[in-house]
């Protein structure tokens, strides 16, 4: 098969993968067939770029083609939220500044559980790769970052799209946590 023959049924796998994982996700319902079948195609379409252009080039191409499908699934919808829910006037100005402070203070924590708690998850999940394994120095390095960008990317939607806040910041917390004693108790250990 030539290049472009394969480069376009790659692309088209990661299509069929988003819009599969859309309409699972969309569905009232559980639908876990098709939900992994979409990860699987999303898979198979790394695995196909892989196969033509490298493994480090094809996942980067494939992750590329499945966000702009996403951006452009988004923008085709047009359904786009239109703001918080209108709330009801109360007659004290006190208390509604308060709800203010407080939106503004919850707002403010899902933003830093999103961002800090997700990097730092990520680079230990990089650095416990890259001291743990006994490969060569190229593959632990490759090998780390890209294990430290997809733990980062993972904890990240987790953080943004669970409605409690207390469970992706205490689940990485106590990640991070860990593995933060695992590289200061053990990796010295393994060094000497």
């Amino acid at each position: 098969m030539s290049f472009y023959m394969i480069a376009g049924v790659s692309s088209v796998f990661a299509l069929i993968g988003i819009s599969l994982l859309y309409s699972a996700w969309s569905c009232g319902g559980a639908q876990p067939l098709r939900a992994w079948s979409g990860w699987g195609f999303i898979v198979l379409s790394a695995l196909s770029w892989s196969s033509i252009v490298g493994v480090e080039f094809g996942v980067s191409i494939a992750t590329l083609i499945v966000m702009l499908g996403v951006f452009a699934l988004l923008a085709l919808k047009v359904d786009w939220p239109s703001g918080p829910r209108p709330v009801e006037k109360q007659r004290s100005g006190a208390a509604e500044s308060q709800a203010l402070r407080l939106l503004w203070l919850r707002g403010f924590l899902r933003f830093m559980a999103a961002f800090l708690l997700p990097t730092v998850s990520g680079l230990t999940a990089g650095l416990l790769f890259f001291g743990f394994t006994d490969f060569s120095d190229t593959t632990r390095l490759v090998g780390g970052a890209f294990l430290s960008v997809t733990v980062w990317t993972l904890a990240m939607v987790w953080c943004c799209a669970d409605k409690k806040l207390l469970r992706p910041s205490t689940g990485l917390l106590a990640f991070s946590a860990v593995s933060g004693l695992l590289l200061a108790f053990a990796l010295p250990a393994s060094a000497a």
